[in-house]
């Protein structure tokens, strides 16, 4: 049997919450719309970001 992963924990947000969306990747909240949003969560973003650099 494996151990199911153990779900990341969001930061808390500090923007509208109108502003917060579900993570494209992990769907925990993130900010996605607005000025400085993303559709990945800083966590996501972090592992896309060490694949990148690590790729070049």
């Amino acid at each position: 049997m494996t151990t199911p992963a153990t779900p990341r924990k969001a930061p808390p947000l500090d923007c509208a919450p109108s502003q917060i969306g579900p993570c494209a990747h992990c769907q925990q909240p993130c900010r996605r719309y607005g000025v400085g949003a993303r559709t990945l969560c800083d966590s996501c973003w972090a592992d896309v970001e060490a694949r990148r650099t690590k790729a070049t």
